[in-house]
């Protein structure tokens, strides 16, 4: 299980680190990749998996180059991300997903200019 929760720390390091750079400053295919490693958290954890859909359209979106649809389906999952945050998640990792809720639609923003 510790094992488990650094995995999730990382990998939310990583995300709010690439998602804080803005759209310049990542590739669609760094983007699939973190994707296909939240793709693997979440399906671990029966209370999370329900996540792994939206994240396998972001990934196809991403992978077809539709960019209202990634801009649509962050747009989604920042919501999703903070009504996790708000029902689920407890100490630190509530703080840390409402964190990743505005980094999701704070990215989805800039996709949109």
């Amino acid at each position: 299980m510790a094992h488990h929760d650094q995995k999730i720390d990382t990998i939310l390091d990583d995300t709010l680190a690439t998602l804080g750079g803005g759209a310049s400053s990542t590739t669609p295919d760094a983007g699939v990749d973190l994707i296909q490693e939240w793709i693997f958290i979440v399906r671990s954890n029966v209370s999370t998996q329900w996540v792994a859909e939206p994240l396998e359209k972001l990934r196809d979106a991403i992978n077809t180059g539709t960019v209202r649809e990634v801009e649509r389906i962050l747009y989604d999952l920042s919501g999703e991300t903070v009504d996790l945050a708000n029902n689920a998640a407890e100490g630190d990792y509530k703080v840390r997903l409402q964190n990743l809720s505005t980094a999701l639609k704070d990215f989805a923003h800039g996709l949109a200019k």
